[in-house]
């Protein structure tokens, strides 16, 4: 176990004996990815912020079922997920499933875009931005389901594996979705007319670990 999973197990421990400094802490470090996950699947902000306030209540209250010895950052993105699936199912929002493994990863490609290389120059970065607004822009009008695996991925650089675990899928429906999602972008970015997206609000601490039991 590294050392910094060392401390995060520390933190862990600390919440589960009800440490209020600790919950803060451990609110403060997931939020706001938390908070883009959600926001990112289900399109509408103040119902991601209802949402990961709701994530964080039912993290904390369950925090002692947490093994431990596996990354808390899939646990608690698992819990997330979920909520914004039976969000989305409630809302009646229509839902895709693949089941067919595509092999390995195509078109990496569409990675390039997502990402800002510091060590542009200033009209690079700028350039790249645009890229990556535009991008963003398309990637919110995938399906749900599509959506969320292109966070996982390409914002939270989660492997297959990992995202599997989190949305509690097989890994080939992972690279599956990954790949139809990049198709569509591509689709997308060649020549189909985009659809205005909002931009996600700054998370503005609005103190969800206060509410925890």
């Amino acid at each position: 176990m590294g050392e910094s999973r060392q401390g995060e197990s520390a933190l862990i421990t600390r919440c589960r004996e009800g440490d209020s400094d600790a919950i803060r802490q451990l609110v403060r470090q997931y939020e706001a990815p938390i908070f883009h996950l959600i926001w990112r699947s289900i399109g509408n902000v103040e119902d991601a912020r209802d949402l990961t306030q709701e994530t964080f209540v039912k993290a904390i209250r369950a925090i002692a079922t947490f093994d431990l010895d596996r990354p808390f950052r899939n646990w608690i993105f698992r819990i997330a997920t979920n909520l914004a699936i039976d969000h989305l199912r409630r809302r009646r929002l229509r839902t895709v499933s693949i089941d067919v493994d595509p092999g390995d990863e195509a078109h990496g490609s569409m990675r390039a875009p997502l990402l800002i290389d510091p060590g542009d120059r200033p009209d690079e970065t700028h350039a790249r931005a645009r890229l990556s607004e535009r991008l963003a822009r398309l990637v919110a009008q995938l399906p749900p389901d599509y959506r969320t695996v292109v966070h996982l991925r390409h914002h939270d650089q989660l492997s297959y594996e990992e995202i599997a675990q989190v949305l509690g899928i097989p890994l080939g429906t992972v690279k599956a979705r990954l790949h139809r999602a990049h198709h569509r972008l591509r689709a997308l970015w060649t020549g189909e007319e985009e659809e205005e997206s909002g931009t996600p609000p700054p998370i503005d601490g609005s103190g969800f670990a206060e509410e925890g039991e």
